[in-house]
């Protein structure tokens, strides 16, 4: 077989595949749903799988064309799927040899019987590839992966690590279990602050999809407050910056708000007019401190405490298209299980966020309050609050950033004294992404900390990190 077939179905690949990433890229940052996630995961699975029938066919018909130029029988077409018994008659067929029919001069051959008879069977065997295609980008299990690889001084405030470093290799599981049954699993091993590998499960959903407009999950998820925790998972390469604000951070890396919770969620949107409304309402276990970070709870709580919590967005048209616009809410119980008895405090939040995503420019600004009170040590209630301000504008594949973050938390509330990252700081970050092709991305920040109540002190860093996506 020539290479003409091979080199325009690699171009087809490339253009389709630029296509898609140009068309679905805006709709992944700026709708933040998990659900938006699935369905573009399935879209990519979708494209892979229509590429590689269009290679295929387009091999068969190159061989076609040249056995019928050359009166020779076709070698009988491959089916997925079909036994010996059924290829027997498709082989036997094609190996009787052609009659040539009688031509008068001067007039066109006819086309020979079992020339007829090839073509009715990679017609057939065209419509069977097609209907498997669909079948298996309807079913079955999608999976996608994400890794990255870093350079620089990281994991300055605890362990001034200097030197090359491996992040994470995480697989995005979205297997298609029919028309309205969802699921999305994803496996991470990272390394963590101390050097050693680790694996967690960071989310196990199944979900059932009711409409567009409302989607019910069961099992772990990330916590749907504010804009950036559920518009950017474990994966860094979809991430315009190098690593998540430090208060917002998932849990093992230090965060302060629980990043993940295990319960029940819905979620859904609705238009109204030339706006689009998003919701969210979930249920789940209570968190827990331990060993000096957070705890979700994975196999359930002791005293059956819940978190519960909303988040309600507004995406705007016109001359504010790409802006979102929301505000959100969530209270809990949540144990101290380093001290003895254990501190319980009831934690409040309220949020506000604002995202703006067009060709141009992604900014992101997000602010959420604290107002907790001690349930057993009868110190009242305490105040804290953090934010960050994100501005990054797309110059090609060139996307410089800037970030300003703050988190004032009151060291009286045992809810942030007892987590070994619950100190106040601000830290101020610059940085640069380049996009090397469609699924991989070299990023570079600086950035300098400073903390300013439990230890009194800054630090500076130099970030490289290399993500991809497969």
């Amino acid at each position: 077989m020539g290479t003409t077939t091979p080199r325009r179905a690699n171009r087809t690949r490339a253009w389709v595949g630029a296509l898609l990433v140009a068309g679905l890229g805006h709709t992944l940052v700026t709708y933040a749903a998990a659900d938006d996630s699935d369905r573009i995961a399935a879209l990519e699975q979708k494209l892979d799988q229509s590429l590689q029938l269009i290679q295929q066919l387009s091999a068969r018909v190159h061989d076609l064309e040249a056995q019928v130029a050359q009166g020779a029988p076709a070698a009988p077409a491959k089916r997925s799927g079909t036994g010996a018994a059924a290829a027997a008659p498709a082989t036997a067929a094609a190996a009787q040899p052609a009659t040539p029919a009688a031509t008068q001069p001067g007039t066109a051959a006819p086309t020979p019987p079992d020339t007829v008879q090839r073509l009715a069977r990679v017609e057939q065997t065209v419509t069977e590839m097609a209907a498997s295609a669909g079948q298996h980008a309807e079913e079955g299990m999608a999976t996608h992966g994400f890794a990255d690889v870093g350079v620089g001084n990281h994991n300055a405030e605890f362990h001034q690590y200097q030197g090359a470093d491996v992040g994470e290799l995480d697989f995005f599981l979205t297997p298609r279990l029919g028309s309205r049954t969802r699921a999305l699993f994803e496996l991470n091993f990272e390394v963590g602050s101390d050097g050693n590998v680790g694996v967690d499960l960071e989310r196990a959903q199944i979900g059932y999809q009711f409409a567009d407009s409302a989607t019910v999950w069961l099992g772990r998820f990330h916590t749907p407050y504010g804009y950036y925790n559920t518009a950017f998972h474990h994966g860094q390469q979809i991430a315009t910056s190098l690593r998540r604000p430090r208060f917002i951070e998932f849990e093992d890396h230090g965060g302060i708000m629980p990043a993940h919770t295990v319960g029940a969620w819905l979620t859904g949107s609705e238009r109204v007019g030339d706006q689009k409304i998003t919701y969210d309402v979930y249920i789940g276990n209570s968190q827990r401190i331990t060993g000096g970070k957070l705890d979700m709870n994975n196999a359930g709580n002791t005293h059956g405490s819940t978190i519960v919590g909303g988040n309600l967005g507004l995406l705007l048209s016109g001359a504010l298209d790409g802006l979102k616009v929301g505000v959100d809410v969530f209270q809990t119980r949540i144990e101290d299980e380093d001290q003895s008895p254990a501190f319980v405090t009831q934690v409040k939040s309220y949020g506000a966020y604002g995202a703006y995503d067009t060709d141009s420019w992604e900014d992101i600004a997000e602010f959420h309050v604290f107002s907790n009170q001690d349930l057993t040590g009868h110190t009242g209630t305490h105040h804290s609050d953090a934010g960050f301000l994100q501005m990054g504008y797309r110059a090609g594949r060139f996307t410089p950033y800037a970030r300003y973050e703050r988190g004032a938390f009151q060291q009286s509330d045992d809810y942030f004294a007892s987590q070994a990252t619950g100190s106040s700081y601000y830290r101020a970050a610059l940085g640069l992404r380049f996009d090397v092709d469609l699924v991989s991305a070299l990023k570079l920040e600086l950035a300098q900390t400073h903390l300013t109540d439990r230890v009194i002190g800054s630090y500076d860093e130099a970030l490289l990190q290399y993500a991809i996506r497969f």
